[in-house]
């Protein structure tokens, strides 16, 4: 199997107004991070599956997602083909230089990431913000009609939204970064073939450790174990295709991994509280609790 990466994606902003109008094209097939920040939202489809460090995202329309220039990230399960999502890569120190009051107290952009900052927003839990993404993005589509003061303040008002969720600053996100960057080629091999089976010793062997070594370091880096991992991450899978598909519980299992029916309503239930069928009827995100698999 072909050993999985990292890598660098820079994004080429504009000087005097470093902000990208919106696009999508197929996302890479490997973790990577830019050199700027990140901001998607998801208006239609399938949705998909954003992994952001160590943290798994179930993303549906109506989503918006925040992504530091610090965090690898990787959506998978979403092509222009099956979603409509749209992505603005910006610089926001930058882009506020010299516009923001100086009383005004600037936003700390490391703080708006970490295993204890929150990447993705829903209308049911930040309508405010993704208002404001809209309607950032439909101003940024104007192309040469667009007003650039409009979109700073649009700019200004999501990331002092975004610093009311951040957590208080810590070392805790630069350690957490260290620690799983060795961890990325299982990780990676993962997002990208959670619907096979999946062995620990081929993840070990790709991050070039033993079992047993794998096995602590996954757990000290990730919170929980490689397979409890793996659940949680075909779970999720699951809860995109419920929530946004049409598709046969019986045909969702099979593609996202779970070798019978019954072990994957047994495995839905212990971590999100319900039936497949009865999340899917909620007309909601399902929540999840605590994987118990």
């Amino acid at each position: 199997m072909q050993k999985t990466h990292m890598f660098y994606e820079p994004i080429a902003l504009d000087g005097d107004f470093p902000i990208r109008p919106p696009g999508f094209s197929k996302p890479p097939e490997f973790a990577h991070v830019h050199n700027c920040f990140e901001i998607g939202f998801c208006r239609s489809g399938s949705g998909g599956i954003f992994q952001i460090e160590k943290k798994i995202y179930s993303c549906a329309p109506g989503c918006a997602v925040f992504i530091n220039n610090r965090e690898y990230h990787q959506l998978s399960d979403a092509t222009p083909e099956n979603s409509e999502w749209d992505f603005i890569n910006l610089d926001p120190a930058a882009l506020l230089m010299g516009w923001i009051p100086p009383e005004e107290r600037m936003f700390d952009l490391e703080n708006l990431s970490g295993s204890h900052f929150r990447n993705v927003y829903s209308k049911d839990d930040a309508p405010d913000l993704i208002e404001l993404v809209e309607l950032l993005i439909r101003e940024m589509k104007k192309d040469d009609r667009r007003s650039p003061s409009y979109v700073r303040a649009l700019v200004w008002a999501i990331f002092t939204k975004l610093n009311q969720f951040a957590p208080a600053p810590g070392e805790e996100r630069r350690r957490d970064t260290d620690r799983i960057c060795r961890l990325y080629p299982a990780l990676n091999h993962i997002s990208r073939f959670y619907a096979h089976q999946l062995d620990i010793p081929t993840l070990a062997g790709l991050c070039g450790m033993g079992v047993t070594a794998f096995r602590r370091n996954f757990r000290e880096s990730i919170g929980m174990l490689p397979l409890e991992y793996i659940n949680t991450y075909r779970l999720k899978a699951a809860a995109t295709l419920l929530k946004n598909t049409s598709k046969q519980v019986i045909e969702i299992a099979g593609q996202t991994g779970f070798p019978t029916l019954s072990h994957f309503n047994r495995l839905f239930k212990a971590y999100y509280g319900c039936s497949p069928l009865a999340c899917r009827n909620r007309d909601r995100r399902p929540e999840p609790g605590k994987y118990r698999g």
